[in-house]
């Protein structure tokens, strides 16, 4: 009994300090009361949450069974911290373009001249220009818009365009773009010595530079569309001043041009047969606009379209431009590439000889106008085109012409065109307003109506032209399609004039004026107005059109004409073809469609592409 009590005595002790003096005892033994008190309350009212320190003991105090779930409720907090963090972050982070990568895109051709002045006789030269130096004006669609021009106003009487330079502007080399800059430029376009193909654009305009900033154009006469000619890039005097007009298109500044465009030079290569195989171009740290995504662009060139597409084929290159609608279809059965379309001022068009004895009956091109199915056309183009019925290739109709056979066959009816009682073909009959007659008997020696169409030999155009043979055959006539290579049929078309229907593609230039195909005095000898259309009505609006003063009224000009010419149904507009631009899925921000105005113009929207991401928050 005496030990139990001695043990739990001892245990009572052990618990409470509860140490008795003795003579045993040293003074490191003796208890302090403060202390001992702290102890006690410590024990006795423990902290409701352990202390840190306290966590590594967890092992030893909690079970096999609390210690797993623990652990499980810890791997839940964990999940529910992520999952919070993911919605947070989902709803607030968002990815945006970043700065890097390299963009090459397959050319076919060899650079010559890369300069503005001389770049519109090479197409390659072109597509270099366009992105070395910049205008005071740029393409965007169809609408010149500023670039260098920081701003601009026009006189009262649109003669006089005063345009005020970007202050931040500076060429590759670091030099200011001056007004002497533009200046220079306009000059040696001007200059005969130097034969560039824009004098025309400028025939008629002096240029004077009023301060450093400032720079004045004098036209002759009032144009709407003469910032269209000022998107010519400019170049450095300082440069270019000392090297002669008749030699400036073998300068070595040729090879290394300095612009102030988005991009400039940073190499190039040749090979051992000193043909140029590639540029590479980088983005210009000091463009005043803002400043593009894409780090560099490499321009490889190919001897012809087969090898480029062979190289999109083997991701040599990340885009081959402008390839035909037969050969689009290559490259639409794998998700390597995206397919944009380009669209150009181009339009199929079939002319009527309006000298040819049939097709001098307005009512012969109506009833052709309004029997052909134009969504019918678009095979002929793999769908790679859309349907066009205005002289204006972007020029919105305000009512779309009808496909009706039935109205066709009675149009051809009235003007005594029937079907005889013995063949499919029509034969003229001359119509008795007074009775109906019989259907009459074919014979060899009845009129028949029949339509030759004069094509190029090009596949898009022959299947057009067969289409059309089909559908016109519906209205009773017998059709020949005569292809022949282009060459052979502009002679046809423009100097014998003796091309009953000619079908082609015709490509406005960017300021659409309808000068060369609609003017009357185009309709002689080696005219591109292959119908030979001689309307004063249509003369006047031409000509309203190229001296309009303002937006508004070169609207209105454009949309008067185009009535005037449906009115003479000289001419039936049938679609207009897009190419395919193939490139790379790695290459962001390209629109599905891109308007332009030429072939060049490809890149007005190169400031928005990019390659690389980065995230941002919200």
């Amino acid at each position: 009994m005496s030990e139990a009590f001695d043990r739990a005595h001892a245990w009572v002790r052990r618990i409470l300090f509860w140490l008795t003096p003795s003579a045993k005892t040293s003074s490191e033994q003796n208890p302090k009361t403060a202390e001992d008190h702290a102890l006690v309350l410590s024990v006795t009212r423990p902290q409701s949450v352990p202390h840190w320190r306290q966590l590594r003991y967890a092992t030893r105090v909690l079970s096999l069974f609390e210690r797993r779930i623990l652990m499980g409720a810890l791997f839940l907090f964990f999940i529910f911290i992520l999952t919070g963090f993911s919605l947070l972050t989902a709803n607030h982070l968002i990815s945006v373009p970043a700065d890097g990568g390299t963009y090459t895109e397959a050319i076919i051709g060899e650079p010559q001249a890369i300069n503005p002045i001389d770049a519109p006789a090479n197409a390659t030269d072109a597509d270099l220009s366009s992105l070395i130096y910049s205008g005071l004006f740029r393409m965007q669609g169809m609408e010149a818009i500023p670039d260098l021009a920081g701003s601009y106003e026009w006189s009262d009487d649109g003669k006089t365009l005063t345009v005020h330079l970007q202050p931040e502007a500076k060429f590759h080399n670091g030099k200011p773009v001056t007004s002497a800059d533009v200046a220079f430029t306009i000059e040696s376009i001007q200059d005969t010595a130097r034969g560039s193909l824009l004098a025309p654009l400028f025939r008629g305009v002096s240029v004077a530079a009023q301060d450093d900033r400032t720079v004045q154009f004098v036209l002759d006469q009032a144009d709407a569309t003469f910032p269209i000619a000022l998107t010519v890039g400019i170049l450095p005097a300082e440069l270019w001043q000392d090297i002669p007009p008749t030699s400036a298109r073998l300068a070595n500044i040729n090879l290394k041009p300095v612009g102030s465009g988005q991009y400039f030079v940073k190499s190039f290569t040749r090979d051992s047969y000193g043909i140029i195989r590639s540029y590479t171009l980088e983005s210009f740290d000091r463009y005043y606009g803002i400043k593009p995504h894409i780090q560099n662009l490499t321009f490889q060139f190919y001897p012809d379209r087969q090898s480029a597409e062979d190289a999109l084929k083997s991701d040599l290159v990340d885009a081959v431009s402008f390839i035909p609608s037969d050969e689009a279809g290559k490259f639409g059965s794998t998700a390597r590439w995206n397919t944009e379309k380009l669209e150009i001022p181009q339009q199929t068009i079939a002319f009527f000889n309006l000298k040819d004895k049939t097709l001098t009956d307005a009512k012969i091109r109506q009833a052709l106008n309004i029997g052909t199915n134009r969504q019918d056309l678009l095979a002929a183009y793999n769908n790679l085109a859309s349907v066009a019925e205005m002289p204006f290739p972007f020029l919105q109709p305000t009512t779309s012409t009808p496909y009706d056979l039935d109205a066709a066959r009675k149009l051809l009816q009235d003007a005594g065109w029937v079907v005889p009682s013995n063949d499919s073909v029509r034969i003229y009959q001359k119509p008795d307003p007074k009775k109906t007659l019989p259907a009459p008997v074919s014979t060899a020696s009845s009129t028949k109506l029949t339509f030759t169409i004069f094509t190029p030999d090009d596949p898009a155009l022959l299947q057009v032209s067969d289409a059309l043979k089909r559908q016109w055959s519906l209205l009773g006539a017998q059709v020949d399609a005569k292809p022949m290579n282009a060459k052979d049929l502009l002679k046809v078309s423009s100097q014998d004039r003796n091309g009953q229907i000619v079908l082609w593609n015709i490509l406005l230039q960017p300021d659409q004026d309808l000068f060369p195909i609609w003017w009357s005095g185009q309709a002689g000898d080696r005219g591109m107005n292959f119908s030979g259309l001689a309307d004063k009505e249509v003369d006047t609006l031409i000509e309203q059109t190229k001296s309009a003063t303002s937006t508004q009224a070169l609207t209105k000009a454009r949309g008067d004409l185009s009535q005037a010419i449906l009115k003479q149904s000289a001419a039936l507009f049938l679609v207009r073809p897009f190419y395919a631009y193939v490139i790379s899925n790695r290459i962001k921000g390209i629109p599905d469609t891109l308007q332009l105005a030429q072939p060049s113009n490809r890149f007005q929207n190169i400031g928005q592409w990019y390659i690389k991401t980065g995230l941002r928050w919200k």
